[in-house]
């Protein structure tokens, strides 16, 4: 070969559309880690109600009827307060958005220390919170105390970490 003479001619190619598929994603592996939702997003109260519903059948039923208001201040998205129920009256544990009529108690708290309580379930945050002021109860405590009697139940104690387990592995940090 020559270094002066002209490169060879490119082949030819034929008029001829070729289709490839593309690559299909890969399925996650039923090893994956669960979803994160933001903690008291719309996303986290539905994956709450998912929870909740799969383990209706394996929880005690209050024994004292509970209708309670709550207050969450200062979340990191959407309003500045979150507004949620929690109701007991009709034998099952009902966590929702938004308030109820005629509530046995008001709860109000800041979002860091609902997250203490609700997902990292720390009873030292509970206790700090309450006794410094951060955990604001208008309304008959007597009734919040209510809604830890059934935890004392071997059972139900062991049901409600599972549950709690659960909560924390699908709450974004």
């Amino acid at each position: 070969m020559n270094l002066l003479s002209p490169p060879p001619a490119a082949p030819q190619l034929p008029d001829t559309l070729v289709v490839v598929p593309a690559k299909k994603p890969l399925a996650k592996s039923s090893g994956s880690k669960p979803r994160k939702h933001e903690f008291l997003s719309p996303s986290w109260i539905d994956a709450v109600h998912a929870l909740r519903d799969e383990y209706h059948d394996r929880v005690q039923p209050p024994s004292i009827a509970v209708r309670a208001n709550v207050v969450v201040t200062g979340a990191p998205f959407g309003e500045p307060e979150i507004l949620g129920s929690i109701d007991t009256s009709s034998g099952q544990l009902a966590l929702e958005a938004g308030h109820i009529s005629e509530p046995d108690l008001t709860i109000t708290t800041d979002y860091a220390t609902a997250k203490a309580l609700f997902v990292q379930q720390d009873p030292n945050a509970a206790m700090q919170a309450v006794f410094g002021g951060k955990i604001k109860v208008q309304g008959e405590m007597t009734k919040l105390l209510a809604l830890q009697l059934p935890l004392n139940e071997a059972n139900s104690a062991a049901v409600a970490h599972e549950v709690a387990e659960r909560i924390k592995a699908f709450t974004a940090d």
